[in-house]
């Protein structure tokens, strides 16, 4: 179960995807139990290793990772990233946070194609 991890750079949190419903808890605090009614899951972690904060969302399968998942779980990682950062999801923000769903979705989608960028 390969854990894929992705650096938005400009803001300081780490995103990992990974296609599993194990909570991988040698390696993160604060991972939710796998719900069996979801496709996707998405929880604000941290990595015990290197010590870095970040949001992991696990999808079940490699079927579970649709174009509507992709979106939807990109909505909520958005969201959780603006949160800790203290910014607000709003008109006066809707380009950065936009861009930010947009990233997010591509990153989740390199993983459902495994083609991924340098």
């Amino acid at each position: 179960m390969k854990i894929h991890e992705f650096d938005p750079v400009i803001y300081p949190r780490k995103l990992w995807v990974a296609v599993s419903t194990d909570t991988f808890s040698d390696r993160f605090e604060d991972v939710s139990e796998w719900d069996d009614t979801a496709d996707a899951i998405v929880d604000c972690v941290r990595d015990k290793l290197r010590n870095l904060g970040g949001i992991l969302v696990r999808f079940e399968s490699k079927n579970a990772i649709t174009i509507a998942n992709i979106a939807h779980e990109s909505s909520h990682i958005a969201m959780n990233i603006f949160d800790y950062i203290g910014a607000k999801v709003d008109l006066a923000n809707q380009e950065t946070f936009s861009y930010l769903v947009g990233w997010v979705a591509d990153c989740i989608n390199q993983v459902r194609t495994g083609k991924f960028k340098d």
